[in-house]
């Protein structure tokens, strides 16, 4: 009674955490959520009493709800990959853009300053003359790149510590589906020793009622006699007259 109890305690514990692990799935997942929906009808079937009915089709249905999960958070895993991978491509290239605009703009900001107080346009700049209108135009140029170029910068980095998160949610999910696997197993081997368990009652139940009948049969072989057992062969005495009509004689 308490093995049973047992087993139906780790299935319940394995159908909260592979819920646990598909609610990750469920919100990272347009493609996996729509699958799941359907799905939800499939466990909708499962309910207590269909469970205590076929626990082994149960368990069967678990796992293979957990290794699909295992197979989606794979993809999932690969998929943050690449992205943080991407995100990081553009924060260093932003970075370069951002030192290379300030650098840029400040040495535009001094010929500007230089030529106007010397009143000597145009200037020099890049190994080429620059007039007065042109290097205004590149200074708000400059500026309003290196505007841009530090605001994607920061979403990069508000990104790639979003899909950190993520992965590390991604991980434990995994760790969780792994590990429920191996609870499906143990409760299938658990499912297994009750049956086990049951047939042997019902042999032992046998080899009872056979060592019974033995034992009876036994003890009517004291060497002694009784009056029922007299009783007993009077009643299956032959009558010779009865077996002579049968066989014809």
């Amino acid at each position: 009674m308490n093995s049973r109890k047992a087993g139906q305690a780790k299935i319940g514990v394995v159908v909260l955490i592979i819920a646990a692990v598909i609610a990750v799935l469920y919100f990272t997942s347009d493609v996996f959520k729509t699958k799941i929906n359907v799905a939800a009808d499939q466990y909708a079937h499962w309910t207590p009493e269909n469970i205590a009915k076929d626990p082994e089709n149960y368990l069967n249905f678990c796992e293979q709800q957990a290794k699909a999960a295992v197979q989606k958070l794979k993809a999932s895993q690969i998929a943050v990959a690449q992205n943080r991978a991407n995100l990081e491509a553009m924060h260093g290239e932003a970075a370069e853009k951002i030192t290379l605009g300030n650098k840029a703009l400040q040495e535009l900001k001094t010929v500007y300053k230089d030529a106007s107080a010397a009143n000597s346009w145009p200037a020099t700049w890049q190994g080429a003359p620059r007039d007065q209108d042109w290097v205004k135009r590149q200074i708000v140029s400059f500026s309003r790149q290196i505007v841009s170029q530090e605001s994607l910068k920061a979403k990069t980095e508000a990104g790639i510590k979003q899909l950190d998160v993520q992965a590390t949610k991604i991980q434990e999910a995994n760790s969780q589906a792994q590990e429920q696997i191996g609870e499906i197993k143990t409760s299938r081997e658990t499912l297994k020793v009750q049956k086990i368990t049951s047939d042997l009652s019902q042999q032992l139940s046998n080899i009872g009622a056979t060592l019974r009948a033995t034992i009876s049969t036994a003890s009517e072989s004291t060497g002694t006699i009784t009056l029922d057992q007299l009783k007993a062969d009077s009643a299956t005495t032959v009558d010779e007259a009865e077996f002579s009509k049968i066989m014809g004689m």
